[in-house]
């Protein structure tokens, strides 16, 4: 069937004591994804702001010898690769090493340490600096698609600060690579297949289109990447930037630029409504197909409250059920200033 945005509407009535004892009906939407019919909830906003911690204070504890990231330490005491796959057991960048991960995720797993400096606060980000980052990457997945022919399933990964899962405060990202998909691997796979043969065209794509015309969700561009913000979010906040490259050999330098720019710009929308860390996962197609693309997911993360409270509840883990304060299409208008 054609992509449809469909939603159902609930309402609870209650007496609310903040207006007086007034009985109210406050309603939750229940956003079905266009893709896979996985279901959201956009639940009441109470307008509390956000507000970032600063880790400046942490980093000064954590940095030099304490953090194997750090100059003094990458070279010497992170792990290697074996040779056959990378002479010298490492790639280097300008500022990014890449090396193995000392507890992997999956069948290949490096670690891209992304800069000299231990702490990079969002507005100290570069160009040059996330895209070096991920170009490291990208060398790292040609050696291992060399080296490994059944890798089938490819991704990179950034966790950002400590409200994400990031365990280190020094900026890395993770490259994961295996034959095995994870569960959101195989459901955007097989679900982008079934709506190829069903409709005859790539759902991504088509996506990128009806977005495009409706203009309720739809953020902009940055080179050969489209934006725009998930009808059915996996939390508060779920950016799509959809690559104009259908696979990994379609990649270019530029499209690491292009990357770069855009998650420059979504910092700076991070800054101005009080957002700082953040989860993000490029997923990159092998082999090219005609019902699969390049893409990337960006979701803010944060703490609520005094308690600092995290963002994910049993709603996320065990019901499935991502939660969403904020109405998407609200968040696609603030975003897309910085696009203009």
């Amino acid at each position: 069937m054609p992509i449809s945005f469909r939603k159902r509407e609930e309402f609870f009535t209650f007496h609310d004591p903040m207006q007086d004892g007034k009985l109210i009906d406050r309603k939750t939407e229940i956003r079905f994804d266009p893709l896979t019919g996985e279901t959201s909830r956009i639940i009441f906003d109470p307008g509390a702001p956000f507000v970032p911690k600063d880790y400046s204070e942490l980093a000064k504890v954590t940095e030099g010898e304490k953090c194997p990231f750090c100059a003094e330490n990458v070279s010497k005491i992170t792990p290697r690769f074996p040779d056959e796959l990378v002479e010298g057991g490492r790639f280097v960048g300008k500022e990014a090493v890449v090396f193995p991960n000392l507890f992997p995720y999956s069948k290949h797993n490096a670690v891209v340490r992304m800069s000299n400096q231990h702490y990079v606060k969002l507005e100290e980000f570069t160009e040059a600096l996330i895209s070096d980052a991920f170009k490291a990457a990208h060398q790292y997945i040609q050696k291992v698609l060399e080296f490994d022919e059944n890798t089938e399933y490819v991704s990179v990964n950034w966790n950002y600060l400590p409200p994400s899962g990031g365990s280190i405060l020094h900026p890395h990202i993770h490259v994961l690579a295996s034959e095995e998909p994870t569960n959101y691997q195989a459901t955007v796979t097989s679900n982008s297949l079934a709506f190829y043969e069903n409709e005859g065209r790539n759902y991504f794509t088509s996506l990128v289109n009806e977005e495009n015309k409706l203009n309720e969700r739809w953020i902009g561009n940055e080179g050969g990447i489209n934006w725009m913000h998930a009808y059915a979010p996996k939390s508060h906040c779920d950016f799509i930037g959809v690559f104009e490259a259908d696979s990994f050999n379609e990649l270019t330098a530029d499209s690491y630029d292009d990357l770069a720019k855009s998650l420059l710009r979504f910092f700076s929308y991070f800054k101005e409504v009080g957002l700082a860390s953040f989860n993000a996962a490029l997923f990159i197609p092998v082999n090219k197909q005609t019902s699969e693309k390049v893409h990337v997911r960006l979701i803010p993360r944060m703490t609520i409250g005094m308690l600092e409270t995290s963002d994910m509840n049993v709603f996320n883990y065990l019901h499935g059920e991502p939660l969403s304060l904020k109405a998407p299409e609200e968040v696609a208008k603030e975003a897309a200033k910085f696009f203009v």
